[in-house]
């Protein structure tokens, strides 16, 4: 559901339409079997593995005692435990795990398994990172024009905070306050596991958008100063993978304090178990989660095609994109539902890691970003301010800012 009122405040954007955002609704992709990650199984439980556990109040409790009934499981089926590599305990009830096909079938036709897919790449669609020899900390602050697009910036005085679910934050970056007691790395092999830190600079973007200090160095965000949670789930944003976004969405689910602002500048195609922890978390009722629509992608433009980008549910905003004239982004998949608004997300200039700065070409994931800044400046609260330009499935997408 989409606000058709000009300045009229938004809280609760979105009802769950079913058939376009249900999880396990049939795919229209023309290539089902792109970006499958070889071996790797996402197995979500149909029995309540936490039925009868003890000290299962906490995010650690519940991980454990589902890596522990996991653990028993597989041996019972033969299978070696020492392949489970994700647990999920609040979002969802499973596991990610290296399998074989032989495997994964055995686990598929156990009565306590609700249903297996094989995890799946992010959509290689990155924004392009352009030279950086003219994008470094200046002497004045820069407002970047997004952030003027969308409102302006307040100086963010909340108790809450945004979790960016993403290749980590710059941990020490000084236009950014990283709050890096309550970050998380899933990532448990390669380079990437040696830190918290963002070796990359996507997730450091997205924070600079939502949340870059009002100072006197670099950039602004719309929320400026408020608390980014890193919660690494990849070294490289081509690393990412479904399974461990839900690990990710998972840890968000259990620790993040109500009124906090989830950031997902992710996408792949449809995943039934991703859209499944998203809606979950959603539920909770007391978040706020901004979703990347996607960027077109192998001749995909349709956003109900992307996950969890296709959902709907309340306090859910999904984001298409578009320019500094008010131009739907070419990149930007389209699609009404699932889309509730549009942010600008072409050549935007952000934080990045190793203290730096860098301008983005295009992408959802920095309309997503200049969302989840609205969200958390506001309180949830979002304004309807005209309409883009040029929108590709002819059903232009109300424009959100930060003030009517």
């Amino acid at each position: 559901m989409r606000s058709r009122t000009m300045g009229m405040a938004v809280t609760l954007l979105s009802a769950c339409i079913l058939g376009s955002c249900r999880p396990g609704a049939e795919s229209v992709n023309t290539k089902p079997d792109e970006r499958l990650v070889p071996g790797e199984y996402i197995v979500v439980y149909k029995a309540d593995p936490l039925a009868g556990a003890k000290f299962i109040n906490t995010y650690d409790g519940r991980t454990q005692s589902v890596r522990q009934y996991t653990r028993k499981l597989l041996t019972t089926l033969s299978i070696k435990s020492d392949q489970i590599d994700q647990v999920y305990g609040t979002a969802i009830k499973g596991f990610s795990a290296r399998l074989t096909k032989a495997e994964a079938e055995q686990l598929r036709q156990n009565p306590q398994i609700a249903y297996i897919e094989q995890s799946r790449y992010v959509n290689p669609d990155e924004p392009q990172r352009l030279d950086e020899s003219n994008a470094r900390a200046t002497a004045g602050q820069e407002v970047p024009w997004g952030i003027k697009y969308v409102g302006g910036f307040v100086d963010y005085s909340g108790s809450n905070a945004a979790w960016i679910v993403d290749t980590g934050i710059d941990l020490d970056h000084k236009d950014l306050n990283v709050d890096v007691k309550r970050g998380k790395n899933f990532v448990t092999s390669g380079q990437g596991a040696k830190t918290l830190d963002d070796q990359h600079g996507h997730g450091s973007h997205m924070a600079g958008i939502i949340a870059a200090r009002n100072n006197s160095i670099g950039v602004v965000g719309v929320a400026a100063g408020a608390p980014v949670v890193p919660v690494k789930v990849g070294w490289r944003f081509q690393d990412i993978t479904t399974a461990l976004v839900i690990a990710g969405v998972d840890y968000v689910a259990a620790n993040a304090k109500s009124g906090d602002v989830v950031n997902l500048s992710v996408g792949a195609y449809v995943t039934e178990s991703m859209d499944a922890a998203v809606l979950s978390m959603a539920r909770r009722g007391d978040l706020f989660v901004a979703i990347s629509a996607g960027n077109a992608y192998n001749g995909n433009y349709d956003a109900n095609n992307i996950s969890p980008g296709r959902i709907n549910a309340p306090n859910v905003y999904t984001l298409s994109a578009y320019d500094d004239k008010g131009m739907f982004a070419k990149i930007s998949c389209a699609g009404n539902p699932p889309i509730d608004f549009s942010t600008p997300g072409v050549r935007i200039k952000s934080t990045v890691n190793n203290g730096g700065y860098a301008t983005f070409t295009e992408g959802t994931s920095m309309a997503t970003a200049h969302m989840a800044g609205i969200l958390l400046a506001n309180g949830g609260v979002v304004y309807a301010k005209g309409y883009v330009k040029a929108d590709r499935d002819g059903v232009p997408d109300a424009i959100a800012s930060r003030i009517p």
